[in-house]
């Protein structure tokens, strides 16, 4: 039956097919995770690889994406299981185990399991020398089943405590010192390594996995013709582009974007490009009653002052601003130095506005820039995580250090706007901070040895 239904016309598949019921109803049901690399809103709106690549494929069908976002890889595959919808998005492995139950579409990349420890921890160079050490593997994950068949035939390995924790709360427990290793597949650590610099690839923990979307029907006939059509819409050549565009979004480490302890390139820049904007950045603080200093040092941080910059999620500029920002503020185009610059200027002016008046003057400006950086809700969410433990929300010093928690999925889940990058939103603002201190200082007026001595003077 799955020989004959996948050599018919895709365009009228059999009655009862996923495909065929999808188009009846116009939507396409996805399952998925809140999680960095699948599903979550960031400062422009939802975004995550699998997020973007499922849209692309709902539109190229002409149809509405409708998400069903799960807490683990568990309930993921217990929900296509059960058909409540038509595919599985969540970074699922193709293995043996799974391919006895679930229909898998073509691989659209693959990843490779590594050993991730703690800088500081000793020096690996077999799995048999993690005997010994706080050893953890996510429970439900491909690792678990991919170490444990190891272990059948390599008794002398380390034994494993699986968790029911995610790999992101494992990372998070390896830099507190509470864990010393895990697996995890090399493009998640990529992520986290931003974030969390502490973290070290060891060794390779097995072979290349290919990754891939499970579709409704499992072994029976019913997923056949939206296979056969997703085989199709991956090998279109924009498709490989589009796969392409989102593994460097999403998984490869931009030099404008985390590149923030670079004094030196920051000092150089000061004097070579620096002086083409200041006016501009001058006009907006008198606007906008921004200090044109930190319009500066947000401008650095976003482009290294380079007005034709453009990131791999399609901001531009100087400010970075994306197509949505840009029109809201006003700007008709982001490659403009002078629109560029006052638009950011206008944007985090309106963030400082919303902001509650409770909030002390000294610390609005780290609030509003973190908003800017991972967005209002989440900002608002780390603010509601605090008051519920009993903390002030209005002292920012509480809320920086809380923001780390908004990628614990046992924290986020239970979070209006869910999965945040707060490690990322910690190191945005601190950076900021003290590159708008840098250029404050290089700018102040210089005071004269005589000056100094007439101020202390007896008059």
């Amino acid at each position: 039956m799955a020989l004959i239904l996948a050599g018919c016309n895709l365009q009228a598949p059999k009655q009862g097919s996923v495909l065929r019921e999808a188009q009846e109803k116009g939507v396409l049901k996805i399952v998925t995770t809140n999680a960095p690399t699948t599903y979550y809103r960031g400062r422009d709106g939802l975004a995550g690889f699998e997020y973007d690549l499922v849209n692309a494929y709902a539109q190229y069908l002409g149809l509405t994406a409708e998400f069903n976002v799960v807490s683990n890889i568990d309930t993921v595959l217990e929900t296509i299981a059960t058909e409540q919808v038509d595919i599985a998005a969540a970074g699922l492995s193709i293995t043996d185990e799974r391919k006895k139950k679930y229909l898998f579409s073509p691989a659209y990349m693959s990843s490779d399991p590594i050993v991730v420890c703690r800088r500081g921890v000793r020096e690996i160079n077999d799995l048999a020398e993690l005997v010994g050490l706080r050893f953890v593997l996510a429970g439900g994950s491909s690792f678990a089943e991919m170490y444990q068949a190891k272990r059948l035939q390599q008794p002398e390995l380390a034994a494993a405590v699986i968790s029911p924790h995610s790999v992101e709360v494992l990372f998070t427990d390896i830099v507190a010192k509470r864990l010393d290793c895990t697996i995890a597949d090399d493009h998640v650590f990529a992520l986290h390594r931003r974030y969390m610099p502490t973290l070290e690839r060891r060794i390779p923990a097995g072979d290349s996995t290919p990754l891939a979307w499970v579709i409704a029907g499992g072994k029976t006939w019913r997923g056949v013709s939206m296979k056969r059509d997703l085989k199709h819409w991956m090998s279109l050549p924009e498709t490989a582009e589009l796969i392409e565009l989102l593994q460097m979004r999403y998984f490869a480490v931009s030099d404008n974007e985390f590149d923030y302890v670079d004094l030196s390139r920051l000092k150089r820049a000061m004097r070579t490009r620096l002086p083409k904007y200041q006016n501009y950045f001058e006009k907006a603080e008198k606007r906008y009653k921004i200090p044109w200093t930190l319009l500066a040092a947000l401008s650095w941080r976003e482009s290294h002052w380079q007005v034709d910059a453009k990131s791999y999620t399609g901001v531009r500029g100087l400010m970075m601003l994306t197509r949505i920002t840009a029109k809201e503020q006003g700007v008709s185009n982001r490659l403009d130095p002078e629109q560029s610059i006052n638009g950011g200027a206008r944007y985090l002016a309106s963030l400082l506005r919303r902001l509650p008046d409770s909030i002390d003057q000294d610390h609005r400006y780290p609030f509003a820039l973190l908003a800017y950086n991972i967005g209002w809700g989440h900002m608002i969410d780390a603010r509601a995580l605090v008051r519920q433990r009993g903390g002030d929300p209005d002292q920012w010093q509480e809320v920086v250090a809380i923001l780390p928690e908004l990628e614990n999925p046992e924290i986020y889940k239970t979070l209006k706007f869910g999965y945040a990058r707060g490690r990322e939103g910690q190191a945005y603002v601190a950076a900021v901070l003290n590159f708008a201190d840098i250029i404050e200082k290089a700018h102040a007026p210089i005071i004269e040895t005589s000056q100094s001595i007439m101020v202390g003077a007896t008059q």
